[in-house]
Formats: C-alpha cells, sequence, structure tokens
C-alpha cells in the first residue's frame, strides 16, 4: 500500500484490466507486434515501475536500477503504461485539461517572518529593522471583481 497506493487487491485488478486491454489490442491489431522482442519485464512490473513513479517521482536511473534495467527503457515502459492507463481510466488527456481554463490562479508568494532564537540573537541580527519585500504584496491585483481574502481593499490604479 505504501509503495504504489494501491492495496494488492486494486492493483490485481488494475492489472487485469491492463492485460485485458492489451489482449483486445492484439486481437483487433495483429500485425502491430511484429518484428518487436517482448518486454523484459512481465506486465505486474510494468505496472508496478509505473505506479512506483507516479507515487515518488524517483529518477528514472535510479528506478531502473531498481528494476534492472536502463534509464531509456525505464522511460518507454513508464511512457507506454501510463498511456494505457490513462485509455483504461478513461483520464481526459492533456489537450482537454488545457481548453478547460481556470476562472481564477492565486499565488502566494508573500514572505513570512523568521523566528530569531532569544539567546545570542546578535549573531542572526543584521541591525535591519523591516522586513523585505513589504507592501509588495498589498500592490498586486489578481481580479477586478474579487476582493482580497483578510478583508483588505484593492488598491487603485
Amino acid at each position: 500500500m505504501r509503495t504504489v497506493g494501491l492495496s494488492h487487491e486494486d492493483f490485481q485488478h488494475l492489472n487485469e484490466r491492463l492485460s485485458h486491454y492489451l489482449e483486445e489490442q492484439k486481437a483487433h491489431n495483429p500485425l502491430t507486434r511484429r518484428g518487436r522482442k517482448d518486454s523484459k519485464l512481465i506486465l505486474e512490473d510494468r505496472l508496478l515501475l509505473t505506479l512506483y513513479y507516479l507515487r515518488h517521482y524517483p529518477t528514472l536511473i535510479n528506478l531502473g536500477a531498481v528494476f534492472g534495467i536502463s534509464e531509456s527503457y525505464c522511460h518507454k515502459i513508464y511512457a507506454r503504461t501510463a498511456r494505457m492507463l490513462a485509455k483504461i481510466e478513461k483520464l481526459p488527456n492533456r489537450k482537454a485539461l488545457l481548453e478547460d481554463a481556470a476562472a481564477t490562479v492565486v499565488i502566494d508568494v508573500s514572505e513570512q517572518p523568521i523566528e530569531r532564537p532569544v539567546k545570542n540573537q546578535k549573531a542572526y541580527y543584521s541591525g535591519k529593522k523591516t522586513p523585505h519585500g513589504q507592501g509588495s504584496a498589498g500592490d498586486l491585483c489578481v481580479d477586478a471583481g474579487n476582493p482580497l481574502p483578510g478583508g483588505r481593499k484593492r488598491p487603485t490604479a
């Protein structure tokens, strides 16, 4: 469960759905596998590799070392399996996600005060009285129709 975020039963169910999808694709297009050797990894390991990558985001060279394959082959397996999982689960593709525009995106980049030690403060104190960037976050207009959180008024330009 901790490794890939799925229980053993859910993993087996997903593996069965993936194998059925591959069998359907082979039956539908029997000539597509012509000339290709079988994968070095069985289907369960390919699914495990993909889910592990999506859960932990290790570098592909480290993931390849765990599974005993090269970095480029690890990327190839991940890309193919992730594409098949998106088709099985009927996930929207990247283009569909980009067409759905977000109404408003707000990113809080205001600085937070740093707690300084009470004793031996001299080593951490520069002598400056005001924190950096004071006031610049308040000048930022996000959306003309919506007020800022915290009851602050929008500055007029």
